[in-house]
């Protein structure tokens, strides 16, 4: 008889000794219930299993009851296509936002460079949704519990940060924290699955301390696949339950043409999400650009701009962008972290020395605009990089 290449590689894989877990898997088992029909074949592969100790009677039982299974009556059961008039005529509830515009039911990564304030800015929001008064001085919400899980900042930390967002803070009613949580190979999607039972909003903050941790045998958590496998159980759980469970990540250094693939991991990651909200600080040490991407909710840049301790919609982002240059020279100061010379900036930007006159005007402006501060020496640095430690960021 003629064989598939599948079963001819079975054929070729068994005779040369193939352990008895190969012999018994259920996908084999079928296609050796064809191989066997054939009676040179069925000599081979009965030889073949003797060898390895298994009796004949055991291998033409078990293949035969598996081509059975799968044959007759308990063949696989696949599900039945929704048509277009039943998917019309469906009615769903709105969708359900926290805070309006902002932050809505499902998976959302919340994602910034390091000590940027995108802790502050969850916490901040965290604090206004359990009290149920309005985000930012601006954005209403659903009065929710939450739960703020700080895997990188203790009760010190935290108390000092609420404290600086609300000076006369005493005693918010629906906010709580946890300052440890299983990693996801350890019961992480069991913990989240009981906390979703009394918590509407549920933070973990950061996504790196619930991953699984790295090891030689496995590849990065940066590979499409592992992630989508990783967080796919927790954006199905905040669907079910109609909650939203925000997982705060960090950005790359590179700058990128599409705000979602600054995420580092940004293909996994933003693959799997609902939501995505992209907080950097601008120049001016105060204001902050707060990017929603997202499935379900306008695609919108929010200014937000600490005052009294507390953070402030100031307006929408197109009035407050930077033109394109300027934004490139104020990225490029704060990856660098360092005073540069003007000639550096322009050779970091691609740009040609003849352009120098017109370059040195450019930054002049940025200057004096304060977006950008001096060194005694002459070298430009970011606005702020040297701030005072009272700032709460």
């Amino acid at each position: 008889m003629a064989l598939t290449p599948k079963q001819y590689e079975l054929l070729e894989l068994l005779e040369k000794g193939a352990s008895q877990d190969t012999w018994h898997n259920e996908d084999n088992l079928y296609e050796l219930s064809t191989i066997l029909q054939d009676k040179v074949l069925r000599s081979r592969i009965l030889t073949a299993a003797r060898k390895v100790g298994i009796h004949r009677e055991d291998i033409l039982e078990a293949s035969a009851e598996v081509k059975k299974r799968i044959n007759g009556h308990s063949k696989r059961a696949y599900p039945t296509p929704q048509t277009a008039i039943t998917l019309l005529g469906k009615t769903f509830d709105p969708l359900r936002c926290f805070v309006a515009e902002i932050l809505a039911e499902g998976l959302t990564i919340l994602a910034g460079k390091p000590k940027k304030g995108k802790s502050y800015l969850a916490l901040d929001m965290s604090l206004s949704i359990a009290v149920g008064r309005q985000a930012f001085m601006k954005f209403a919400t659903e009065q929710s519990k939450v739960l703020y899980v700080s895997l990188e900042d203790g009760e010190r930390r935290v108390q000092r940060r609420l404290r600086a967002i609300q000076e006369n803070i005493a005693t918010p009613q629906g906010l709580e924290f946890l300052y440890a949580f299983p990693r996801l190979v350890d019961g992480a999607l069991e913990a989240l699955q009981f906390y979703a039972q009394s918590y509407q909003v549920i933070i973990i903050d950061v996504l790196g301390r619930i991953l699984p941790p790295q090891t030689p045998q496995r590849k990065s958590l940066s590979e499409y696949q592992e992630l989508t496998d990783a967080l796919g159980p927790i954006q199905a759980l905040a669907q079910d339950k109609r909650i939203s469970i925000i997982l705060i990540d960090h950005v790359r250094k590179a700058s990128a043409d599409d705000a979602g693939d600054t995420i580092m991991g940004s293909q996994g990651k933003f693959g799997v999400a609902d939501h995505a909200l992209i907080y950097a600080r601008k120049g001016e040490e105060k204001d902050g650009v707060l990017q929603i991407l997202s499935r379900d909710l306008e695609e919108e840049k929010f200014i937000l701009s600490l005052v009294n301790g507390h953070l402030e919609f100031l307006g929408k982002g197109e009035i407050y962008e930077l033109d394109a240059e300027q934004n490139r020279i104020i990225k490029i100061l704060e990856e660098e972290a360092k005073g540069m010379a003007a000639m550096e900036i322009m050779r970091a930007m691609g740009i040609h020395e003849s352009h120098y006159p017109r370059f040195r005007k450019v930054l002049y402006r940025l200057y004096e605009d304060d977006r950008i501060g001096k060194t005694k020496r002459g070298l430009y640095r970011l606005y702020g990089d040297d701030r005072e430690d009272g700032v709460p960021f």
